[in-house]
């Protein structure tokens, strides 16, 4: 019984870390809701026309230079082990896909006439 409890204990002490570090940290949970958000006003943007489709495309590019600044910025941990580090710029990557996909979205909208349908945007991907 003892013996289970200690090879428990030791799995769990061994485990916890890479549990930790498993998931994204702190900047990084903010920058994929920020970036959610940011997706939500490209949809609507899509959807909307005139004035409310430039408002909605300039929060998105607000929304879209705020993410870029604070990826600039953030940083893995300091004491990041080789495989914490790993997974920290894997990651960054997920963000930095997710932003370039988003991008390049909105620049297909901006490029297109104000009346296609989304018919017309499946094309162009």
């Amino acid at each position: 019984m003892k013996r289970r409890f200690l090879a428990a204990m030791a799995a769990l002490v061994l485990a916890g870390p890479m549990l930790a570090y498993a998931a994204p940290d702190e900047a990084q949970k903010q920058l994929l809701q920020r970036s959610a958000e940011a997706k939500r006003k490209l949809d609507a943007a899509q959807a909307a026309q005139g004035t409310q489709r430039d408002k909605l495309m300039q929060e998105h590019m607000d929304l879209m230079g705020q993410m870029m600044k604070q990826m600039h910025s953030s940083r893995p941990g300091p004491n990041a082990t080789p495989q914490q580090m790993r997974e920290w710029i894997d990651e960054h990557m997920k963000v930095m896909d997710q932003m370039m996909s988003q991008m390049m979205d909105g620049q297909r909208m901006m490029m297109s006439p104000m009346g296609s349908d989304k018919h017309d945007m499946m094309k162009m991907k």
